[in-house]
């Protein structure tokens, strides 16, 4: 049998810490820095190459953070869905607890 635990609050930091990663990581590319770096070889052959490169980069990593906001997203609620999940669980044994003799 699997065990499997999980601290609602842990997931809501981690939730957070990834936003944040996201979000820090958005507009980070490196197209302008490549630009630049083309224009100290005009005429070159790689300049062309450079932009496209810095482009990539970019798209990459503007779908890297919308990727770690889905996931961050996602992490927000199954940790608000095992607090629900586990004040509900709680609630039943409440109930159930009141119905033993000498419980109350």
């Amino acid at each position: 049998m699997t065990v499997f635990q999980v601290v609602p609050s842990d997931m809501t930091a981690a939730s957070h810490a990834v936003s944040a990663a996201g979000e820090g990581a958005r507009g980070h590319g490196s197209s302008s820095h490549l630009s630049t770096a083309g224009s100290a070889i005009p005429g070159a052959t790689s300049v062309g190459l450079l932009s496209d490169l810095g482009t990539s980069w970019d798209d990459e990593v503007d779908a890297w953070a919308d990727s770690a906001a889905s996931y961050a997203s996602s992490l927000a609620a199954a940790g608000e869905d095992a607090a629900g999940t586990d004040a509900g669980v709680g609630q039943g044994f409440n109930g159930l607890l009141g119905l033993l003799p000498g419980s109350g």
